[in-house]
């Protein structure tokens, strides 16, 4: 799932107004206020497009930040990957590139002329290239949304049956019914919108981004919090927000994406495909959002890959049972899966 097509490399190369917090080198200037011409039905005059910062530049950006991006405390700083550069670059794109050169243009062909018309097409280009990715996203966006269910959305009892046979008889099949029934209650391996039961973990995403998108993007790339932090409770607050987390996070990198989700009634983390029988993450995907047989199979390749969680269950060490599948910070995980348990035996 190569999406590198989708993240251009900076525009600038440096920020860009106010002195002392930007390199202000005049390439950038130029491309910044060809940007901002670029939206003069918004800002409503011209920037002469000379390279030189001006308390008129610096006033635009304040302004474009304060008045349209909402900033509390405008810097008049446009950072190469901030939030004002894509703000100026999303405005920009709504607008068609002048068929003209600005008024301020000199009236015969030299050096710098022709260095800033390079720019301007430079900029053109880039902009062009944003608008196919928008275009490509949305179809991305939609593929995924889409839902995938061709078969039974919840298991039976002949499935858990099933799953007792293929762990050779060796895991009490209650076991395995409290894992589906602590994971996501053990009704359906599926949300309200046709699509898969899944949890986002930022901090996830951001271990397989190498943290590229802390700072640009801190909702979706967070460090670890115990207890879930106040990002994870936002992104995960309900299955709509969760899955548009998911959408976001998979158009800045698809396969993060998919592994730092929990997937399905088992919420098998997504990092653990291969450990669940698949070759790709595409193949992960399509099952997680197929039926909640192919769910159920893929914990039993996970059971069977992991000797330690696979130990436990045989043996009903609840503890170990929770470290091996959720980690060290696993909470009250082992009495969950114990009481549940329990409740099933008593149940019988």
């Amino acid at each position: 799932m190569d999406n590198s097509l989708r993240r251009l490399p900076p525009l600038l190369r440096s920020a860009v107004g106010t002195p002392g917090k930007a390199g202000n080198f005049q390439r950038d200037v130029i491309i910044v206020q060809y940007l901002f011409n670029l939206i003069k039905p918004i800002i409503q005059y011209d920037i002469p497009e000379d390279g030189m910062i001006s308390p008129t530049l610096i006033r635009t950006i304040s302004q474009f930040q304060s008045i349209h991006l909402r900033f509390q405390h405008p810097d008049g700083v446009i950072e190469p990957e901030g939030k004002t550069f894509r703000g100026l670059i999303a405005a920009a794109m709504k607008y068609p590139v002048a068929a003209r050169q600005p008024s301020f243009a000199p009236s015969f062909p030299t050096q710098s002329s022709a260095n800033e018309n390079s720019i301007r097409q430079m900029v053109n280009d880039y902009l062009r290239k944003e608008r196919y990715n928008v275009v490509n996203e949305t179809l991305e966006r939609s593929k995924l949304m889409a839902s995938g269910i061709d078969g039974a959305v919840s298991l039976t009892e002949q499935d858990y049956t099933n799953a007792w046979e293929n762990l050779n008889r060796r895991v009490e099949l209650n076991i395995i019914k409290a894992f589906s029934i602590v994971e996501s209650g053990g009704r359906s391996g599926f949300n309200t919108l046709n699509l898969p039961i899944i949890a986002y973990e930022g901090h996830i995403f951001r271990k397989y981004t190498k943290r590229k998108y802390d700072q640009t993007h801190p909702f979706l790339s967070y460090r670890y919090v115990s207890k879930a932090g106040p990002e994870w409770k936002k992104n995960n607050i309900d299955q709509t927000s969760a899955w548009n987390t998911l959408a976001a996070a998979y158009a800045l990198d698809a396969d993060a994406a998919i592994k730092a989700c929990s997937w399905g009634m088992f919420q098998i983390m997504g990092f653990n495909y291969e450990s669940c029988g698949y070759k790709d993450l595409s193949s992960f995907l399509k099952d997680m959002k197929a039926n909640a047989g192919k769910q159920l199979n893929a914990f039993l390749h996970l059971c069977k890959k992991n000797s330690a969680l696979l130990s436990a269950m045989v043996n009903k060490d609840f503890y170990n049972m929770a470290y091996n599948y959720n980690g060290s910070d696993f909470g009250d995980y082992d009495v969950k899966i114990r009481r549940t348990y329990e409740n099933l035996e008593k149940g019988r």
